[in-house]
C-alpha cells in the first residue's frame, strides 16, 4: 500500500503546540510512523503547505525561524513543501471605527485540495494520511475517497480535529501515541518549536527533556526525600516537561523500558522513580 502524507502546517503545528509542546520532531520519523500506522508498506512523499509572510513582515525573528525550519524539512528524501503568501486585510471596528492590520493565509487550503485529488485521479497513492483537523478539508476528504482510495485524519490527540472531517474520513490516527518513536535525538532535528520561535528555547528530545526534569526533581528532594512517581508525572512543573499527562506516561514508560529510568517500591507501596545509573563496565 502506497502512503502520501499531506500536511496543513498551521494545523500540524498549533495542534502540536498545545498537545506537546516542549519535544521537537524528526518529521523524516514521523512520517515513517503514520505510514506504518495507515497500514502502508511504501512512503511515496510528505507535502508540507503553509503560509508565509512577505516584506518587512518576514524579517522577523519567528519568520526566520519558520524560513529555516521549511529549508531543513524540504532537504528531506520525499519532503515538498509548498509556500503561500499571506495576505493583508484590515477591519474597522463599528464601535471606533479605529482600523486594526493583520494577514490572513490565501490559496493553502484550495492548493491542498486541487493537489489532493489530481495525484488520487492519477493514482499516486493508495493511501492518503491528511494532517489537519480543519472541516473545510471534508469535501476534498470524500472527493479522493470516491476515487477509490482511502483517507486518514491526523492530529495531536484530537486537538483542532472538526467532527465533521474525522467522520467522513476512514480513520483517525493520533500522533501522541507515537511520540517516543519519532521524537528527535538531536537539537538540529527540524520540529515545529524552531519554526515557532517558542519563548523557553527547549529543544530536547522528548526522553532528554524528561530526564533533564527529573533530574531536577531529584536534587529538590535529596537526600532523604525520594521522586514519587504519581506526583512527578501529574504534578511536577519543569520547562523541561510537555504539559500533557498522557506524553508524559509514555515517555516514562519508554525510559524504563530503555533501562534508563528505574521504578522502585518506598514504604511498601508507594511507586517512586530516579534516573537509572549507568552500567559499569569491567575490563580483564
Amino acid at each position: 500500500m502506497r502512503v502520501a502524507l499531506f500536511f496543513d502546517g498551521k494545523n500540524y503545528w498549533s495542534g502540536w503546540r498545545c498537545r506537546a509542546s516542549g519535544t521537537s520532531v524528526d518529521l523524516a520519523k514521523l512520517s515513517k510512523w503514520v505510514v506504518a500506522k495507515a497500514g502502508g508498506s511504501r512512503f511515496v512523499g510528505s507535502f508540507y503547505y503553509t503560509g508565509i509572510e512577505t516584506g518587512e513582515a518576514a524579517e522577523t525573528e519567528q519568520q526566520k525561524n519558520l524560513a529555516r525550519f521549511l529549508a531543513t524539512v524540504e532537504l528531506l528524501p520525499g519532503f515538498f513543501v509548498r509556500r503561500f503568501e499571506r495576505v493583508a486585510r484590515r477591519i474597522r471596528c463599528r464601535q471606533c471605527s479605529c482600523e486594526t492590520s493583520f494577514t490572513q493565509e490565501k490559496e493553502v487550503d484550495t492548493s491542498m485540495v486541487a493537489d489532493m485529488l489530481r495525484m488520487a485521479a492519477v493514482d499516486a497513492f493508495d493511501v492518503l494520511v491528511l494532517v489537519s483537523g480543519d472541516a473545510d478539508l471534508t469535501p476534498a476528504v470524500e472527493g479522493v475517497q470516491s476515487l477509490g482510495k482511502q483517507v486518514f485524519v491526523a492530529s495531536w490527540a484530537g486537538e483542532g480535529l472538526s467532527k465533521r472531517i474525522r467522520r467522513a474520513a476512514f480513520d483517525h490516527i493520533n500522533l501522541i501515541e507515537g511520540i517516543t518513536d519519532f521524537a528527535a535525538l538531536n537539537q538540529s532535528a527540524p520540529s515545529p518549536l524552531q519554526a515557532g520561535g517558542d519563548a523557553r528555547g527547549v529543544n530536547l528530545s522528548g526522553e532528554d527533556a524528561f530526564l533533564a526534569a527529573l533530574r531536577e526533581a531529584e536534587l529538590h528532594f535529596s537526600p532523604s526525600g525520594y521522586v514519587g512517581m504519581h506526583h512527578f508525572i501529574n504534578a511536577w512543573k519543569s520547562p523541561h516537561l510537555v504539559s500533557n499527562l498522557q506524553v508524559r506516561h509514555r515517555i516514562l514508560e519508554s525510559l524504563i523500558c530503555s533501562g534508563r529510568v528505574e521504578k522502585y517500591i518506598v514504604d511498601g507501596e508507594k511507586q517512586a522513580i530516579r534516573v537509572a545509573a549507568p552500567p559499569q563496565h569491567t575490563t580483564g
